[in-house]
């Protein structure tokens, strides 16, 4: 391997930290927006869904006989079940409501909406903590990888004249490494935008149902 040709590696290397260090970065401007500079998505971040948002039936605040329910506490994970249809879940509604004592369907419409809305805030919470965790590792990583590049060679510490053989067995493991990590880093960090897709994701899911079962109260 020539000098240059050596150079052209440590310059890739360079280049590729650049990139990683751009895409964070940008996670971390938009994290600067709001109070929490650990949250790396460029939705604000609301830590659960408030009654108002989604629902304007019946108060749910003595709603929480649904957890003493079965029929509510299996219903309402199941319409929560992110790989259930909303078509399906809509059906799953109906027939629980058909069922239901006329004197007791809104009593149990409202435990059953409750049921959703907590279920959905218990998964927010999660998904967030999880997006808040893997910002923290990619910030942690993205110094030490800094830090690594800074102990890459210079290009005018590369040798001058074109490598043997064995010479070419002495190329720091290093730049290797360092490559590596970077493009690492800059996959993991593409899959944040993802991760920030979910808790709107269960927003939505939550608000759909809420109207679902509210179509099917009598008052």
């Amino acid at each position: 391997m020539s000098s240059s040709m050596m150079s052209a590696v440590t310059k890739t290397a360079r280049v590729l930290s650049l990139a990683a260090f751009a895409t964070l970065a940008a996670s971390q401007a938009f994290a600067k927006d709001y109070a929490d500079p650990n949250w790396p998505c460029i939705s604000r971040k609301v830590d659960q869904i408030s009654v108002a948002q989604i629902w304007d039936g019946p108060a749910v605040d003595d709603a929480n006989g649904w957890q003493s329910d079965d029929n509510v506490r299996k219903l309402s994970a199941y319409l929560m079940t992110r790989r259930i249809k909303i078509e399906e879940a809509e059906a799953a509604v109906k027939k629980f409501a058909d069922g239901l004592p006329a004197e007791a369907r809104d009593k149990k419409l409202t435990e059953l909406f409750a049921g959703v809305l907590s279920r959905a805030n218990d998964e927010r919470k999660i998904v967030i903590a999880g997006i808040e965790r893997f910002h923290k590792r990619q910030m942690a990583r993205a110094a030490e990888i800094e830090k690594a590049g800074i102990a890459l060679p210079a290009e005018s510490e590369l040798p001058t004249t074109p490598m043997s053989a064995g010479e070419i067995d002495k190329i720091p493991e290093e730049v290797d490494k360092y490559k590596w990590e970077a493009r690492v880093f800059q996959e993991r960090q593409q899959n944040i935008p993802i991760a920030c897709d979910i808790p709107m994701l269960i927003d939505e899911r939550a608000g759909a149902i809420a109207r679902a079962i509210r179509g099917q109260m009598k008052s």
